[in-house]
Formats: C-alpha cells, sequence, structure tokens
C-alpha cells in the first residue's frame, strides 16, 4: 500500500470519526481535536486519489487545486464571573469573584462549505449536518477556563483553577444568536483561607459543568455571551486534605454563577 493511498485511508477513518460524534454540534477537547484535521485535510483524502493507469497528470493536477491556504477564526474569551459557594462557604461570603477564559479554533458550516472540496465526496453529504465545531488542540486543555480569584473581602479568600477537557453542547439557533446547554467534566484545585471557617484548605475535586450560554455577535469578529455556569463537585469537607469525605455538613460540592465574556476572533491562515 502507498504512502498516498494511506494517508487517503486515514482521512477517511477520521472523517468517520467526525460524523459518528457530529449528531451534537459543539464540541470541546479531545472529541473536537479530530474536526480540525478532516476540514483541513487536502486532496489526498480524494475518492480519486486512488492512482489509476493514465490518470497521473490528472490526479497530480486535482491535487494542486485542492491545496492552498486556509483561514481559520481564533476565538479568544476572556470575562468576569460570579461564583456563588455551597453550605458554609455561602454562609460565610455569598459571593466570590474570578475569570473565565477559552480560546478554540472554530469550524462553522459557512467554513465546512468553503473547503467541501477536502472532504471525500461520499461524506459530504452527511457533513451537512454539522453546525459548529470548536477545535482546541490537547495541549489547551493544560489552560483552564475558570480562575478564581477572590481576595478575603470579609473573612473567607479562595483562590484556584478549574480545569475542563471535555463536553457537549446542545445549541439553539435564535437568527444571528444563539442559545447552547451544555455539560462538561472538570477538575478543580481551590485553595481556601479563612478566619471564620475551618482552613486553610486544599481543595481538589473532580465534578460535571452545566452550562447555559446566550452568544450574541455584534460583529464578524466581536461577540458578547452571557449566562451561568455552575460547577458540581464531589464533596470536601473544609479544613480537610482531599481525601477526606466527611464530615458531609461542613463540605463543598458546588460553585458557580453568572459570567460576562466578551470574544474577539482573530483570522488564522494555514498553508496546505
Amino acid at each position: 500500500m502507498s504512502a498516498e493511498h494511506q494517508r487517503s485511508v486515514a482521512y477517511s477513518v477520521l472523517l468517520l470519526g467526525l460524523l459518528t460524534i457530529s449528531s451534537a454540534p459543539a464540541r470541546a477537547g479531545a472529541q473536537v481535536s479530530v474536526a480540525l484535521e478532516v476540514v483541513s485535510a487536502s486532496a489526498a483524502a480524494s475518492p480519486r486519489s486512488k492512482k489509476r493507469v493514465g490518470e497521473g497528470t490528472k490526479q497530480s493536477s486535482s491535487t494542486k487545486r485542492s491545496s492552498g491556504a486556509i483561514t481559520v477564526p481564533i476565538d479568544v474569551g476572556l470575562g468576569p464571573i460570579g461564583l456563588l459557594g455551597a453550605q458554609d462557604l455561602a454562609g460565610d461570603q455569598l459571593m466570590h469573584g474570578g475569570l473565565v477564559l477559552s480560546i478554540a479554533a472554530v469550524i462553522d458550516r459557512q467554513l465546512i462549505q468553503q473547503y467541501q472540496d477536502r472532504v471525500p465526496a461520499r461524506y459530504r453529504a452527511q457533513l451537512k449536518r454539522v453546525d459548529t465545531l470548536y477545535y482546541r488542540p490537547w495541549w489547551l486543555v493544560l489552560v483552564p477556563e475558570t480562575l478564581v480569584l477572590s481576595p478575603p473581602i470579609w473573612n473567607t479568600g479562595v483562590y484556584g483553577a478549574i480545569w475542563r477537557p471535555a463536553g457537549i453542547g446542545f445549541p439553539l439557533k435564535l437568527g444571528a444568536s444563539s442559545l447552547t446547554f451544555g455539560a462538561r467534566l472538570d477538575l478543580c484545585y481551590l485553595f481556601l483561607h479563612s478566619v471564620t471557617l475551618p482552613t486553610p484548605t486544599h481543595f481538589l475535586r473532580p465534578g460535571v459543568n452545566l452550562h447555559a450560554t446566550f452568544l450574541l455577535p455584534l460583529t464578524e469578529l466581536f461577540l458578547v455571551s452571557t449566562g451561568w455556569s455552575s460547577d458540581f463537585f464531589v464533596p470536601q469537607p473544609l479544613g480537610e486534605p482531599p481525601w477526606a469525605f466527611v464530615p458531609l455538613d461542613h463540605a463543598l460540592w458546588h460553585l458557580g454563577g453568572p459570567f460576562l465574556k466578551l470574544h474577539f476572533r482573530v483570522p488564522y491562515t494555514v498553508s496546505l
């Protein structure tokens, strides 16, 4: 099997994986990382890439026509979030502050249609089901999506970060805007210190994030989103190490609240 044919098979398998997970239009993390590889695949993925006698020149010209530069918008989001704690933390100080962050390549329907010649013809009809995909390279999973930066305005200070490596979203189109309901897996580390609560506490827990986001495009390159994001964790008692699970009456198991995020989309061009 030639190297070119191997690449064709590989791209076809990647695309098939994309179509398998594309029943929900938005993805994050490793699932979406498949998407950009397929959308930006060169004509080696075309069914015509199988070389036959007398077609060498035709194949070469076809590959040449399908190669070139692709421009993908990179969405960078930043904004404040108000965080409501649970139980003792909420009773001590109702709300803490933080920042929400996001960065991803946006692969929307228009982009897919523009470069649909890079996709094998037998998959193009199925690819029309895809609305929007958010691609993040695996190493961006190391960048937290929420930073908790809350000094002790009254009695308690909270500092830390929340990482969300993978998730799923269900958007509802409202004209140019959209309302998305989603869920994500997360990992949280917090350091809490207080003059009224049992601290210091090194909070380290996995959890699940549930969110509702309203996205409003003001221009093609500037958007605003707002909504509610809540993280639910395996409970950890305040003042206890991460391996402790009791007593539950002094445990932290929720952190979340309203947010406002500004999105700046920067065109990024790659040559293929």
